[in-house]
């Protein structure tokens, strides 16, 4: 018989801070155990489903063997398929003073490492058996405004009932998250057969039109629609803004210099992208470049033509914006037939959901139509 894997699940919350539970205060540590064996006993088909990991089972920090239990705890959160964070404003015990508490640890463990694994309950309402230090204090404020900064969705409770309830919700969504991205890479198949097999056969001219064909429908399934007086432009609609979106092609690896320069510098000619008709109210252009294999930064830095900008690599590729032109261009790697284009996709738009991205990408799509509209009002002048 197979070996059955268990979906591994780390949660992160306080120790001693004490909720209601009826007409009673418990501690935090209760509630911890108590959703640690609601969810070990939890069955699929038969066979327990989780392996759950909670600090009570790393070495004990009041015993003095602090650094160890702060290594097991950060070890815990990089092997974990879920981290659940009960979040209650406060950092945790720090090995030293002056640092950071392990709360806030494990959380921007966990965000700046895989932030679509993270799960987040708001615990509200928590009543502290013990005096904070001035150092305590301190921390807890570092945290509290590193977790408003970052602002993640995050369900609240009031007690001990709730935070079980919650949290329950909270990771039978990222169960079927988790499913669905595996399903997604399953369904990518390999390079060498099917479509991908097809879309090697293709010479670049037609290659680059299928995958340009491609991404504009994986667009379409997210709401966009085509723009008939704009080559490869979409509206696509993101965080409420409707979003002049046009897609590329490069129908080889980005060391290919014939390749690259079917695609080129377009935000060069983004005054031609909106000359009016079903145009005037939408922000950007915003440019989606599907590149056939990977992509790094230094080659989207490249491709941008100056290296003062912004350039993120993220699952689904490389982001590239710049901050003063307000030119957006997102680089979606591996797109070697239609599911894997949409699934690169389909990763971008979780990632500006989960970082809160999409509201500063949609801020300078804005700015960029402003920045293209005096462009070609001044050329317009000019003739």
């Amino acid at each position: 018989m197979a070996d059955f894997k268990k979906i591994r699940i780390m949660i992160s919350s306080r120790c001693s801070s004490l909720v209601a539970d009826g007409e009673q205060q418990v501690s935090m540590t209760i509630v911890r155990k108590r959703l640690h064996d609601k969810l070990c006993a939890e069955p699929l088909l038969g066979e327990a489903l989780f392996e759950v990991w909670i600090s009570d089972n790393a070495p004990d920090q009041s015993q003095g063997d602090l650094d160890s239990a702060w290594n097991r705890s950060l070890e815990e959160v990089r092997k974990a398929d879920v981290v659940l964070a009960l979040y209650t404003g406060e950092a945790g015990w720090a090995p030293k003073s002056g640092e950071i508490g392990i709360c806030h640890a494990e959380f921007q463990e966990v965000w700046n490492n895989g932030p679509a694994r993270l799960k987040v309950v708001r615990v509200l309402e928590v009543r502290f058996p013990a005096r904070k230090s001035v150092a305590e204090k301190k921390a807890d404020k570092i945290f509290q405004e590193y977790f408003q900064t970052l602002n993640p969705t995050s369900p609240e409770a009031r007690s001990a009932d709730e935070i079980v309830a919650r949290s329950l919700e909270a990771l039978r969504e990222a169960v079927a998250s988790l499913v669905k991205l595996g399903g997604r890479e399953a369904r990518k198949g390999r390079f060498a057969y099917g479509t991908a097999l097809d879309w090697s056969r293709l010479d670049f001219g037609t290659r680059k039109q299928v995958m340009e064909e491609a991404l504009g429908e994986a667009l379409r399934d997210l709401g966009a629609s085509t723009l008939s007086s704009v080559a490869g432009g979409w509206d696509w609609p993101l965080a409420g803004e409707a979003l002049l979106t046009i897609v590329h092609g490069l129908p080889a690896a980005f060391g290919v210099a014939a390749a690259r320069e079917l695609v080129g510098q377009p935000f060069l000619k983004d005054h031609s992208y909106v000359p009016g008709g079903d145009t005037p109210s939408l922000a950007g252009p915003v440019h989606l470049v599907a590149c056939l294999k990977t992509v790094s930064e230094s080659q989207a830095m490249r491709q941008l033509g100056f290296p003062d900008a912004t350039i993120v690599a993220a699952p689904f590729g490389i982001y590239v914006t710049d901050k003063v032109q307000k030119i957006q261009m997102v680089f979606l790697a591996n797109c070697r037939d239609a599911t894997a284009t949409r699934h690169a996709l389909t990763r971008l738009v979780e990632w500006l959901d989960s970082t809160g991205e999409d509201a500063n990408l949609v801020s300078r799509a804005r700015g960029r139509r402003r920045i293209v509209d005096a462009v070609k009002l001044a050329l317009d002048e000019g003739t």
